[in-house]
């Protein structure tokens, strides 16, 4: 019995520290693995805290053009409104320039020079 015992003695001994070693590496791989996760996930957490600057950034400018813009769509209806004005009073001259042709030429036959355009 003795010689059937110790090679079973023995193959248990190799088949316990297999299971062993294999234990270990895999103890090792899972906490190799673990490691980089967690060096992903704090580089991650860095890109997502300059994603979230950057994001801030680009609000702030947006609002900074929102308010340039509205100021430069009043200077225009300012502007607009005149160059209306500025059109109507050069109607009214026109139309003053006008009368002062038809009146001139009504008097003296022939219009002046300028009033071939009016």
């Amino acid at each position: 019995m003795t010689f059937v015992g110790r090679p079973l003695n023995r193959a248990l001994l190799v088949a316990l520290l297999v299971l062993a070693v294999g234990t270990v590496g895999a103890t090792l791989l899972a906490q190799s693995a673990v490691s980089e996760i967690d060096a992903q996930n704090e580089q991650l957490r860095a890109q997502n805290d300059q994603l979230r600057e950057d994001l801030q950034s680009a609000r702030e400018r947006i609002e900074s053009l929102e308010a340039e813009v509205s100021r430069l769509e009043s200077a225009l209806s300012d502007t607009e409104d005149a160059l209306e004005e500025a059109r109507a009073e050069r109607d009214e001259h026109r139309e003053d320039l006008q009368s002062v042709c038809e009146q001139w030429q009504e008097e003296h036959g022939d219009p002046p020079e300028g009033c071939d355009d009016v």
